[in-house]
């Protein structure tokens, strides 16, 4: 071998991305990885090599698949793992093509079928003896009484998967219905579009089993219970002793899939009685993979070993009582739990006296961190100074967009001026390009000249061919604008390269175009700089009334017709503008 192994790691987060990063690198790995947000605090990591950028897998994915492949061959990589299902899921669908260049950290066809699909997940626990709470499909005839004499209240409700292409960056929700009122709204809006599992509520708290096995045995085994936790969730946990009786229902379903890899098990425990069933099988590096890392459970390293070196480790044992939080999210957590008992002051006292007193663990050794670690500080501190920097600058009046650059409306009049004699590329840009990108496109097409501007429209969400709602085109059509033929693109690399100007309509586009192409951000305008009363944000009206959506036009109209009065008259058709 004529250097390190290299590694391509494919995430951004800082929980499983960030340990399996780490746990690398520590041990002499050339890790590179591929984000699918290039602000993300894990990437300040010391661990890191090298930072690729693979496009979202869309439209059958042919892009993505001539990067990664262009990428792994000029790599010469050992090995690549995915942290999520945006960058598992398409390796699986190419798994053959792409296995020829390394081995992939992906489940097993089969596995992928069982642990990615919640209802054949129940299906395998219950063939081989593994407790899963009562619950069923709904069917189309279901009422809220036959629901409720099945399954009670609260009510559980899930779709099978997580992620699932052609959707593949938008998660699904699970939700929890209590109340009778609640469950009736739910079925009246409920379009049946898909499947849904129902499961009866199960009292306790949450742990998980996670393991690596080896062609249907586990090779190791641990186990953590979640500290704080709250709607299901928990960035703050502990390591326990590995309970046989679940160890034995986890070994029962690894043998019964034959599956190789990473996984957790997630359980839930009652307490007043000790019952417990499976909630769900994450088969991929999960949230609280930094715990075990911390305490000498190297599962990334082992996996390592495993797929890229046919090495198979023997198990080693863990101390028990060992903590590991994520600062960040275990705050904001704490302070939703105290916002919910700002009524009652003594327990308002007690929780927060708990939450702060959880940190004598940090002076004992008994407790890490999922960020702040001594040997690779800067995703720590990165992580604190992305939630504390605006904060201050909101409180010293200092938020918002730099003052010293350039207008939008100057901006376009020098890029117009120096054209030499082709149009300026403009490029509107939302979340969805359905509804204010889109229309803003149109519009500009009817006030200015084209000889002079050409426009056009994507949104960062990736997803293509989406229509216009209804509510939209039927606003859009009282401000003359006909959206009925439109359909929505993504904002790709090559569309935003392309733009001389790209506008945006609020904050959280200028964060969706800044996480994926940071070094464009001095091409990015808010449409609202054009006209600021009452403000530079457009908000998006998806989701809301007719007349959210006119007022959301009217806006845009103002804001374009501003422009294109400042434009140089050879620019614009409009004779009469709407003042600001």
């Amino acid at each position: 071998m004529n250097g390190p192994d290299k590694i391509l790691v494919i995430g951004d987060d800082t929980r499983s991305f960030l340990s399996t990063v780490r746990s690398l690198g520590r041990k002499g790995i050339e890790v590179h990885v591929a984000p699918f947000d290039f602000r993300a605090p894990a990437l300040a990591s010391r661990y890191i090599k090298d930072v690729h950028f693979l496009p979202y897998y869309l439209d059958g994915g042919q892009e993505w698949l001539d990067a990664i492949r262009a990428l792994l061959r000029e790599q010469g990589f050992s090995l690549v793992i995915p942290c999520d299902e945006r960058g598992l899921l398409p390796l699986c669908l190419h798994r053959s093509e792409l296995e020829a260049f390394c081995p992939l950290a992906i489940p097993s066809p089969r596995a992928l079928e069982i642990f990615f699909d919640k209802v054949k997940t129940r299906q395998l626990a219950e063939s081989v003896g593994v407790t899963v709470a009562p619950g069923r499909m709904l069917a189309r005839g279901d009422t809220v009484d036959s629901i409720v004499a099945d399954i009670g209240l609260p009510a559980v409700i899930k779709e099978p998967m997580s992620y699932a292409l052609p959707e593949l960056y938008v998660r699904t929700s699970t939700r929890i219905i209590g109340e009778r009122a609640a469950l009736g709204d739910w079925l009246a809006r409920h379009d049946h579009a898909g499947p849904i599992l129902l499961e009866r509520m199960f009292p306790g708290f949450g742990l998980g089993v996670s393991v690596l096995c080896d062609r249907g045995t586990v090779l190791q085994a641990f186990e953590h219970h979640r500290a704080h936790e709250m709607n299901g969730s928990s960035y703050y946990r502990k390591s326990a002793p590995l309970d046989p009786v679940r160890l034995d229902a986890v070994e029962r379903m690894v043998k019964a899939s034959d599956y190789t890899g990473l996984a957790m098990f997630e359980f839930k425990v009652n307490p007043a009685d000790g019952s417990w069933i499976l909630i769900e099988v994450n088969a991929r590096p999960w949230g609280s993979l930094p715990l075990p890392v911390s305490i000498g459970i190297d599962f990334p390293y082992r996996l390592y070993q495993l797929l890229a070196r046919r090495e198979p480790t023997p198990p080693v044992d863990y101390p028990a009582g060992r903590y590991c939080r994520n600062l960040v999210q275990d705050m904001w957590q704490a302070r939703s739990g105290a916002a919910r008992l700002v009524r009652q002051p003594h327990k308002l006292a007690a929780h927060c006296a708990g939450w702060l007193w959880s940190f004598h663990r940090v002076a004992l050794g008994r407790e890490h961190h999922d960020t702040l670690v001594l040997d690779d500080m800067q995703p720590g501190l990165r992580e604190v100074r992305d939630i504390v920097a605006p904060r201050v600058k909101a409180l010293l009046g200092k938020g918002g967009r730099p003052a010293a650059r350039t207008g939008l409306a100057q901006r376009l009049a020098e890029l117009a001026a120096a054209a030499s004699g082709r149009p300026v590329e403009v490029l509107f840009v939302c979340q969805g390009n359905i509804n204010r990108s889109s229309y803003a496109e149109l519009k500009s097409k009817q006030l200015f000249a084209p000889a002079r501007f050409h426009f056009s429209s994507a949104g960062m969400l990736p997803r293509n061919r989406r229509g216009s709602p209804a509510v939209a085109i039927a606003a859009a059509a009282r401000h003359g604008v006909d959206m009925s033929a439109h359909r929505s693109r993504h904002a790709s690399a090559a569309l935003l390269e392309a733009a001389d100007v790209v506008i945006a309509f609020d904050e959280i586009n200028l964060n969706s175009i800044a996480a994926r192409y940071p070094h464009l951000a001095q091409r990015i305008f808010l449409l609202g700089e054009a006209c600021p009363a009452p403000g530079h944000q457009i908000l998006d009206p998806e989701g809301k009334d007719d007349a959210t959506f006119g007022s959301t036009y009217r806006r845009i109209d103002t804001c374009l017709a501003a422009l294109a009065q400042a434009m140089p008259a050879s620019s614009a058709r409009l004779q009469e503008s709407t003042p600001c």
